[in-house]
């Protein structure tokens, strides 16, 4: 019996940790697209990696704002994600969060507006664009 249950516990460890998203700070890079927005908002950022610092310029639409650029800059470590984006309209937004996949972003934003009062940090999930084509065979 003791056997059968070391067995059974190699074997889902194993099937666990091959099942894994292994995540490293290099998995940054690309074409990130803020989820959640409501129609008509979207948020856009191209990040890049250098050592432990993060770059991007990316675009922003609001349902009745038109749309803009942004400039985002921030510092990875291990899995753990801290961006600062600025964008053309004075507004500033602070996410904290993690890598929680290779395709995934995962965490708490704030922000600012001009103007306006400092917003409450509310959970925000990015996820990553896939702008090669499909391959066929």
């Amino acid at each position: 019996m003791r056997i059968l249950m070391s067995v059974t516990l190699v074997l889902l460890a194993v099937a666990a940790s091959g099942c894994s998203d292994p995540v490293s700070p290099q998995l940054i890079v690309g074409l990130w697209e803020q989820d959640g927005s409501p129609a008509g908002n979207s948020l856009q950022i191209q990040l890049a990696l250098n050592g432990s610092a993060i770059s991007g310029q990316g675009s922003w639409c609001g349902e009745a704002l038109a749309c803009g650029s942004t400039s985002t800059t921030g510092l990875v470590e291990g899995n753990k994600i801290h961006l600062i984006t600025s964008f053309d309209n004075g507004r500033t937004e602070i996410f904290d969060g993690t890598l929680t996949s290779s395709n995934s972003l995962g965490g708490s934003v704030r922000g600012t507006s001009p103007g306006g009062p400092i917003q409450l940090p509310h959970a925000q999930v990015f996820h990553r664009l896939i702008t090669d084509p499909p391959r066929t065979q």
